[in-house]
């Protein structure tokens, strides 16, 4: 059996998170609430039960146009997500009777295609390689806080001691609020060197403002001057034991250099004093040679984790047809590579 709890029964859908075990941001109400500014739809959350166990499965449910008739996808937000285990039986069972239940549910409520953004530190991707398409995406990596902060202290200063640190950088803890439409000129500045005007994740003013409103203390800003001037920031989202980079910007790589390393050691230091247990920088899609994601490999004190997206196509004629009629946005949708 399973129950459809609807983003407005937010105490209903906590409970269950809570009944998981789980206090992760990407999972909670208001991350869904922030996220439908990026995938404007209805946030809903599965929640299947069976002799073999649980499973909690929140995504938006997002309408496809079409002129005669009306058809959906389902996608977990950007970031991370997937479905939630609670296995009490036998996994295989319980993860095939889940799939088939949500199957059904697909079919019933026109639901063509299905995208997951599995979570790299739940490794929830492992469990449904027979039943979806993944795409290994990345490397994403993590720094465990859970060393003495003085550890951390003489940590940051061995990667200081690089020749290429800046010492004239100074790092500050920003307001959210007040310091947003200064990140969005970094972001913005990133993104035209990174050619991500036209992707399907670009992100509007409009996301960053859904997102300070939902989220509030859960939403932390950073940022690394020179002087006066700020030359790169980013925004983390911080939840239970677990702090996120979730959105970065910079003025120029150039220009920003070693100021990175500062940064992001700044807030795992400010994550330690805290008492955050880890700090996952996450990864990058781009090239090999990108300085940031180098810049987090080298940060990093656990071994990797992969990030998987999966894709199911629930009707076949119907996506075809879709994918025909509105190859730019559909394209941009299903674009895993």
């Amino acid at each position: 059996m399973y129950e459809l709890v609807s983003v407005s029964e937010h105490i209903r859908w906590q409970k269950i998170l809570d009944m998981f075990q789980l206090s992760d941001i990407y999972y909670t109400v208001q991350y869904f609430l922030s996220a439908t500014k990026l995938d404007p739809g209805e946030p809903l959350l599965f929640y299947y039960i069976d002799d073999e166990g649980e499973v909690a499965y929140p995504f938006i449910k997002r309408l496809i146009d079409e002129e005669d008739a009306a058809y959906f996808d389902a996608t977990t937000p950007f970031g991370y997500g997937g479905p939630l285990l609670k296995i009490k039986g036998d996994a295989t069972k319980l993860i095939e009777n889940f799939r088939n239940a949500f199957i059904k549910f697909c079919s019933e409520e026109k639901i063509v295609a299905e995208t997951i953004r599995f979570h790299p530190l739940n490794d929830n991707a492992s469990f449904f390689k027979e039943y979806l398409t993944l795409y290994p995406m990345y490397a994403t990596y993590t720094l465990s806080l859970k060393q003495p902060l003085q550890n951390l202290l003489d940590y940051k200063s061995g990667i200081s001691d690089n020749p290429t640190a800046d010492s004239q950088v100074v790092i500050k803890k920003l307001g959210t609020v007040r310091h947003m439409f200064e990140f969005l000129v970094l972001y913005y500045s990133s993104a035209r060197r990174r050619e991500e005007a036209d992707s399907y994740y670009f992100f509007t003013n409009d996301y960053f403002e859904a997102l300070i409103s939902s989220l509030g203390s859960n939403l932390h800003l950073f940022g690394a001057y020179r002087g006066e001037k700020l030359i790169s920031a980013c925004y983390v989202l911080a939840e239970g034991d677990t702090i996120f980079h979730h959105l970065e910007g910079s003025i120029s790589e150039q220009e920003a250099g070693a100021a990175w390393k500062s940064l992001l050691l700044k807030i795992a230091e400010w994550g330690k004093e805290n008492y955050f247990s880890y700090f996952h920088l996450g990864g990058d899609f781009h090239s090999d040679d990108d300085h940031i994601k180098r810049l987090k490999q080298e940060i990093s004190n656990m071994e990797p984790d992969i990030f998987y997206i999966g894709h199911y196509v629930h009707d076949t004629a119907a996506y075809n047809r879709l994918l025909s009629s509105k190859e730019t946005d559909m394209a941009k949708r299903y674009r895993y590579g």
